[in-house]
């Protein structure tokens, strides 16, 4: 996985794991400045081993229109912009995933180098390291 850290999403790529794919999704879309989300997920039901599985850029589709008639007390501006950059990857063998499907145009603004650290997909490891921070603080006070 080491080489592909840095690499673009491309037909035929491998991963040993869906969630060896989704850290490289992530890492892509906060390299390139969009924030990422999963559109689903299939699993066996003989097992319970993913089966095929979608990653999306979080600008993906609308909200549903039951979710956007109801009276607010704040307004939110709509977010979704139907964009279809994804990639979609499919389990080929045993724990052998391959990506069978790729978009990378995007019908939104990207985030700028200044603020991708702010978006939800990429803040989820600087709480981690907070946490961590914090945790070994409380222990240093306590001893």
């Amino acid at each position: 996985m080491a080489e592909l850290e840095k690499g673009t999403p491309q037909v035929g790529l491998r991963f040993r794991n869906p969630d060896e794919a989704w850290k490289f999704w992530v890492e892509y879309g906060g390299r390139t400045g969009f924030d990422v989300r999963k559109r689903y997920t299939n699993a066996s039901s003989y097992d319970g081993k993913v089966i095929s599985c979608r990653f999306v850029c979080s600008n993906e589709d609308h909200r549903r229109k039951g979710q956007t008639n109801n009276v607010r007390k704040c307004f939110r501006a709509e977010t979704r912009t139907d964009c279809k950059a994804r990639i979609s990857i499919v389990v080929r063998g045993v724990e052998n995933y391959e990506v069978t499907n790729v978009v990378l145009e995007h019908n939104h603004f990207l985030h700028l180098p200044e603020t991708r650290h702010l978006m939800a997909s990429q803040r989820n490891e600087r709480k981690m390291m907070v946490h961590n921070i914090q945790r070994k603080w409380r222990m240093m006070v306590a001893t």
